[in-house]
């Protein structure tokens, strides 16, 4: 792990971030109560509890915490806090509010959800899950991505401000496609062409992390929650958004055959969504290589520097063999990724 002292910024503790945030001239109130929250990789997080409000502060770390040496810029933060920023203005109700950026000591401060709520990956990934609250919640993520991608579409002045492509780089084009293509050249023209996409289309405001882990759901009201985590957020091709989400439900679908079914209507509710919100021309264009692009990046979880954590080792072969063989073919739609996973499953 790199020392961050070496580059003088101290890194925040749960001894030191109350006078931190006293420091900023935010106010929580009373006695306060610290938890460091763990489950990310890419940060030092605290939740911060007063009497008057709860408060989340997160600063970015030079190294990620994972197996593989795994580093990207801390300057990343200060991209979250403008996309968080951003995204808050357009769906208020879905999105944190920023309540404070330090650009010297890359961290930003903003509300936390109530404490009742949970990640929405913890609800699917349970044997049993509440399959009416996950197509609940999918409708809504559908609506709150297309509003972000039309809101910065073909918008100049997001797409200068989002102009830095090093974070999306280190933390997705690198560890995933790239690394992914140097362990299976044999795949080098359908990666390639996913990375050419990544990398030239300039499209919209792209989440870049738009996973069940970064979204965070009311028990009571599947509808009501929050996503989370824009530091890999860019100007780019909205397909990448689409793309993440899918595999993750994917990845779940393996994980949890006897609710695959499930997770594909999960799939179809969140896909019909983003349609009926984005319109026929955006949604075109987030559908371009949908296909290919979400088997690249269950290729990655399994082959890339990041690998999902709760898949068996036969579950990792199948997801192998599964995208090994979408990228062996021509990109297919989305729909007909998710019937051939349901021939393929028992």
């Amino acid at each position: 792990m790199s020392d961050p002292l070496a580059t003088g910024r101290t890194q925040l503790t749960v001894e030191s971030v109350v006078d931190y945030v006293a420091d900023r001239g935010i106010e929580v109130g009373g006695r306060n109560r610290v938890t460091a929250l763990v489950g990310g990789v890419s940060g030092s997080v605290f939740l911060v509890e007063g009497t008057h409000r709860r408060i989340v502060v997160k600063q970015a770390l030079d190294q990620l915490l994972v197996k593989d040496p795994w580093f990207a810029k801390p300057e990343r933060a200060q991209t979250e806090a403008a996309a968080l920023d951003l995204f808050h203005k357009v769906t208020g109700g879905h999105v944190p509010e920023l309540l404070d950026s330090d650009d010297d000591r890359f961290t930003l401060v903003m509300t936390a959800a109530p404490s009742t709520w949970r990640p929405w990956k913890t609800d699917l990934l349970a044997g049993d899950f509440d399959a009416d609250a996950a197509r609940a919640t999918a409708w809504v993520l559908g609506s709150v991505l297309a509003n972000w991608h039309r809101a910065t579409h073909d918008d100049r002045a997001t797409a200068e401000r989002f102009a830095d492509d090093e974070a999306f780089e280190q933390l997705r084009v690198g560890p995933f496609h790239r690394t992914v293509l140097a362990r299976h050249p044999d795949l080098d023209d359908p990666i390639e062409q996913c990375v050419r996409d990544l990398v030239e289309r300039r499209e919209c405001l792209v989440h870049g992390d738009f996973s069940p882990k970064n979204v965070l759901v009311d028990p009571i009201d599947p509808e009501r929650g929050w996503v989370l985590d824009f530091e890999v957020a860019r100007y780019g091709a909205a397909v990448f958004d689409l793309a993440f989400l899918h595999c993750h439900l994917i990845l779940k679908a393996i994980h949890n055959v006897a609710r695959s079914a499930a997770l594909g209507q999960v799939a179809t509710e969140f896909q019909a969504s983003y349609a009926a919100a984005a319109g026929p021309a955006l949604t075109e264009l987030a559908s371009s290589r949908l296909g290919w692009q979400t088997a690249c990046l269950l290729l990655a979880r399994v082959d890339g520097t990041s690998p999902a954590g709760y898949l068996t080792p036969s579950e990792r072969a199948l997801v192998s063999e599964f995208a090994i063989e979408m990228l062996s073919t021509p990109d297919r739609p989305i729909h007909e990724l998710w019937a051939h996973l349901r021939e393929r499953t028992p």
